[in-house]
């Protein structure tokens, strides 16, 4: 140890003698030293930061690990926590094993690690990184003596959180931790359970979190009372849940501070309050805005109203004090309605307010719009303030009636001063809607065009070119608009977003190719595509439809990258209605069961068995009827709502396991997909366990399936969640293989045990797909990965691909997707065995055979007793075709005679290679049969139990001269 480390470690100790604590600084600079001096390549001190499960990088020293520190938690797993505990109470210090780790940062295979444990509570430990990972007894014992002296750095807060804690548990309720530093909340296993919760949540403010989390009319007690804790003291304060029916009272307290006394974790304890009558009520009025309307809500709306149509009520959530002369008309609407414009708006602008917010006007704009907006002004607290008032559809009745609304208003006074875009000089999004209204109402009839323009990827041009070219493209596309529209009324909405109300029927689509053309040949937007939408007014509707109705038009073209312009038709409306009628019932479907699990079976092509099934999804629909994956898979994919689909499935697919093992049905391995989506708003892999674990299944019976899109997209989160499910006992499948450019990078950076040939092979099977599929077959194989064919449709597809040695089939040749009973009496009918365990276990120890070779090949089964030709190569064919027979009797009849001079040498081929060694896989011998001399190649390729797999070589080589014949 170096002078200048052993300085370090006496003015460690001092300060800890004089101040019961080290600046965390010095702390680092000291690990640093040690990690210098010991040639390592980390030093980590991890705590157990809630006398619970879950540890806390303390201190760790510079090196690739560094910022971990600050925002990660180290443990959180409880299986884990217990294999690291029983580690530990075995050996201390421990070297870490592969067994025990989960390769990140402090838990790493080959980490020594010195743990502090008592009968109680697992303290903490110190972790040292070695370079090569290998220690030697001197390693031990330096390193034991250096963490002795710093044991102060783990047990530092512990004695204090004990007290804590003691005091804390003599009430009962649930757990949650927050480390205002790294912006975390860590949620206990059970208010996980009981609340479907992640493990964890990470928030920029204690503002945001408890707006997600707490009812809106609690958040600024709950705020307040977390700020009065971090101060100091114990506090309570009583809230609602977010989207929740239940009350809950919170004890809040600092558990920890730093060196400089500030806050490192805040414990709460949540106990769940019962609700009287009226509560629950009022609960359950709040809860249906929450939960139709919570993306919508925000901190600045100056009021919240939710109104149900039919019932004629109304019920307040958040409101000015100046309206307090007015809430006695709380609970009905049209009164509400008529006293607040009254009351607050002004005489201009009154019949405007009354006519577009009237209760059945509202209702019948709202059934052929998701939402819709005004503005008016009002005399609010002494002046005239302008507001921006959002309907937002809620839950609807027969042919999509609205039930109810929220509205949702603003104040944009201080927004909305200026008339013009201040960039562009073109108008407003608030002028520019007044006054297409007031042009509107001078013309007898409907006439002209709005147009909706947005650019695409204008965020990355952002990026990639600067803020300052990012505006010099908006000026120009604005001047562009302004010479081909000079007597148009034109907008800037937002970043990208441009309106132009085209008055003249006549011409407009040259105007659009113009515009265009301009485009293509300007210094700024030429590389840049922009979409045009266009409505055309055959009827009199508000500006506002005119404008929704035009940007769904140009939002059709975001999967038409080759069109320049799309119309809009009443189908756009009726297929937009359709997606917000699918996301407002995904819940109802899931809880009634609407959705079903459907199976597709997959085939063995060595044995034409049952081996797995892939679990589909399909949605049966009281009022749209049965509705294909396409209708709704891709959309709620894109709307981050797929997570609730493929829980659901999950759900359905272990409990369907669990019931046929019940009735001692049998069963093979289901595979389930995950999308992208999965990954963001949940955990799957806890999905999937809990699941599992509920149903006490095999983890063997689940395989997961993830599509190669999902893959282009945050590689290292999920680079690390398909190790992750691996290592839990998981096979994962690559879906979807060959669909886009990058195939086989993933199977380079990606661990798969099996990928899914894209159908897009089967669709146009000609020579150039044969060529691609086979060497696709031979490159898996050799990288001891699994092949499956989807889209199988034909027989001649079928033969293929069992030609080139692909393992699974999937397609309608054997069957569509099917519920569960239809399935089965399918099997049965078409007499298709299922394959049990062992044989799964057998075939797949097969199937990483290649059988694309330029020698005669075949696969022989081997039950000890007799032989069964299960695969022959076209080589393999010609050489027996000469005799005339079948070359499958010829093959077997030849291998089970006991009394000829081949079928003798193949036994004894056969008993040698299952009792051969490494050092010989193939095991030869020349014979004689009816006249002809043939060269036996027999290598065994898998076995089970009594059975062998043998990998035969049958060559004719009577007439090779260079050949010494046997006598």
């Amino acid at each position: 140890m170096s002078k200048k480390t052993t300085e370090a470690l006496a003015e460690f100790q001092r300060a800890y003698f004089e101040k019961g604590r080290a600046p965390a600084e010095q702390v680092i600079d000291l690990l640093d030293l040690i990690k210098k001096d010991l040639g390592l390549e980390m030093v980590y001190v991890c705590t157990n930061s809630a006398a619970t499960r879950h540890f806390l990088y303390e201190y760790c020293s510079h090196g690739p690990g560094y910022k971990a520190m600050h925002y990660n938690l180290l443990l959180e797993d409880q299986d884990h926590f217990a294999l690291l505990n029983d580690c530990f109470r075995q050996a201390n210090p421990a070297i870490l094993t592969r067994k025990e780790s989960d390769h990140t940062l402090a838990l790493a295979a080959g980490n020594l690690s010195y743990a502090w444990m008592t009968d109680q509570i697992f303290s903490g430990f110190i972790s040292f990184q070695g370079k090569d990972g290998s220690w030697t007894l001197a390693d031990l014992e330096a390193i034991k003596g250096l963490a002795e002296v710093l044991w102060p750095l783990v047990r530092e807060n512990q004695l204090q959180e004990e007290v804590n804690f003691k005091e804390l548990f003599e009430d009962e309720g649930s757990l949650a931790w927050v480390y205002p530093k790294l912006g975390l909340i860590v949620f206990s296993a059970e208010l996980r359970r009981r609340y479907d919760l992640s493990n964890y949540y990470r928030y920029d403010t204690v503002d945001e979190f408890a707006q997600n989390f707490v009812a809106y009319g609690d958040t600024n007690r709950f705020v307040a009372k977390y700020r009065e804790c971090l101060q100091g003291g114990r506090t309570s304060v009583t809230v609602h849940g977010f989207n929740l029916r239940d009350q809950f009272k919170v004890d809040m307290f600092v558990n920890r501070r730093d060196e400089k006394g500030e806050p490192e974790q805040v414990v709460g304890l949540i106990h769940k309050l019962e609700l009287t009558e009226a509560q629950s009520r009022e609960r359950d009025k709040r809860l249906l805005a929450y939960n139709n309307f919570k993306q919508a809500i925000s901190k600045d709306d100056l009021f919240e109203l939710l109104v149900d149509f039919d019932k004629n009520e109304l019920t307040i959530f958040k409101y000015p004090v100046s309206w307090q002369k007015i809430l006695g008309q709380d609970g009905h609407y049209d009164q509400f309605h008529a006293a607040f414009a009254e009351s607050f708006v002004p005489a201009a602008n009154r019949y405007h307010f009354l006519y577009v917010l009237d209760r059945r006007h509202l209702q019948q704009r709202l059934s052929i719009q998701q939402s819709m907006f005004m503005t008016t002004h009002v005399q609010l607290d002494g002046g005239e303030r302008l507001l921006e008032i959002e309907a937002i559809r809620g839950t609807t009745g027969e042919h999509q009636v609205p039930k109810t609304a929220v509205l949702i208003a603003k104040d944009i006074s201080n927004k909305r001063v200026l008339r013009y875009d201040q960039l562009t000089g073109l108008l407003n999004m608030h002028n520019f809607l007044l006054e297409t209204e007031a042009v509107q109402s001078e013309q007898p009839a409907a006439a002209g065009h709005l147009l909706a323009l947005n650019i695409d990827k204008f965020k990355l041009y952002n990026i990639q070119n600067g803020l300052q070219a990012g505006d010099g493209c908006l000026l120009e596309i604005a001047a562009i608009i302004k010479d081909v529209y000079p007597h148009a009324l034109m907008a800037r909405f937002s970043a990208d977003n441009f309106y132009i109300y085209d008055t003249d029927p006549k011409g407009w689509q040259e105007r659009i190719l113009l515009l265009q053309e301009h485009l293509r040949q300007s210094e700024y937007a030429s590389s840049l595509r922009v979409r045009v939408g266009v409505y055309e007014y055959v009827d009199q509707v508000s500006a506002e439809v005119a404008c929704d109705r035009a940007k769904l038009a140009c939002d059709c073209l975001k999967t038409d990258p080759q069109a320049r312009w799309y119309l809009y038709t009443d189908d756009l409306q009726k297929a937009e209605e359709i997606k917000q009628y699918l996301i407002n019932n995904l819940d109802e479907a899931i809880e009634k069961k609407h959705l079903e699990v459907y199976y597709q079976p997959v085939i063995r092509a060595l044995t034409g068995r049952l081996c797995s099934a892939e679990a589909l999804i399909r949605w049966n629909d009281p009022v749209k009827g049965f509705l294909s994956p396409g209708q709704f898979i891709p959309l709620f994919e894109e709307m981050n709502l797929s997570y609730k689909v493929d829980r659901y499935v999950i759900e359905e697919v272990t409990a369907m396991l669990r019931d046929r093992l019940d009735k001692q049905l049998p069963v093979v391995p289901v595979s389930i997909n995950l999308s992208r989506a999965d990954f963001q708003m949940m955990d799957p892999l806890q999905v999937l366990n809990r699941a599992v674990e509920q149903q006490r299944l095999p983890k063997r019976l689940i395989h997961v399936e993830i599509t190669e899109s999902a893959l282009a997209k945050d590689v290292q989160r999920l680079k690390q969640a398909i190790h992750d499910f691996r290592q839990a006992g998981y096979q994962v499948w690559m879906d979807d293989f060959g669909s886009g450019y990058s195939s086989l990078n993933y199977l380079k950076n990606f661990e798969f045990d099996e990928i899914k040939l894209d159908m897009v092979f089967m669709s146009d099977f000609d020579e150039a797909s044969k060529k691609i599929l086979a060497s696709c077959v031979k490159m898996s194989k050799s990288l001891g990965i699994h092949t499956l064919a989807e889209g199988v449709e034909t027989k001649e597809q079928f033969d293929f691909l069992r030609e080139i040695g692909c393992e699974r089939i999937q397609g309608y040749y054997f069957s569509q997707p099917l519920p569960l009973d239809e399935l089965t009496w399918l099997l049965e009918k078409e007499g298709i065995e299922i394959e049990d365990g062992d044989q799964d276990q057998f075939y797949q120890q097969v199937g990483l055979t290649d059988v694309i070779s330029d020698r005669p090949v075949s696969l022989i089964l081997d039950d000890g007793e007799s032989f069964k030709t299960i695969y022959m190569n076209q080589l393999y064919k010609r050489e027996l075709e000469e005799s005339g027979k079948n070359i499958h009797q010829i093959s077997d009849d030849l291998a089970n005679a006991p009394e000829s001079s081949i079928g003798l040498e193949m036994r004894a081929l056969a008993d040698r290679a299952g009792k051969g060694n490494s050092e010989q896989s193939e095991y030869l011998a020349d014979v004689r049969h009816n006249g002809q001399y043939i060269r036996l190649s027999v290598t065994s390729i898998a076995q089970l139990r009594n059975w062998q797999m043998l990998l035969v070589n049958a060559s004719d080589i009577t007439f090779q001269g260079n050949v010494q014949m046997p006598k």
